[in-house]
């Protein structure tokens, strides 16, 4: 594992944190044109506000992880391993 270069892993779970940017960035359009374009409150709205939420909180939560294990992938390489 230590002959992996820490930019190829970093690039490679970079990737990934963009393809769920973008999801969740489409899941933020979505909620809020659902939100604005139904006229009453019925439990389909509800149902899919919700799921819109939920989407956009796993979505956001895996953009996130996925962006630090790349900046701790970057870290590695600029601190010095301690050696026990």
């Amino acid at each position: 594992m230590k002959q992996i270069p820490s930019t190829s892993l970093c690039n490679f779970f970079y990737f990934f944190f963009v393809v769920y940017a973008v999801i969740f960035t489409l899941s933020i359009i979505s909620l809020f044109a659902t939100a604005l374009t139904m006229k009453t409150t019925t439990p389909l709205t509800i149902a899919l506000l919700s799921n819109g939420i939920l989407t956009s909180v796993i979505v956001g939560t895996s953009m996130l992880f996925h962006y630090l294990i790349c900046d701790r992938a970057l870290l590695a390489s600029k601190t010095p391993t301690p050696s026990y």
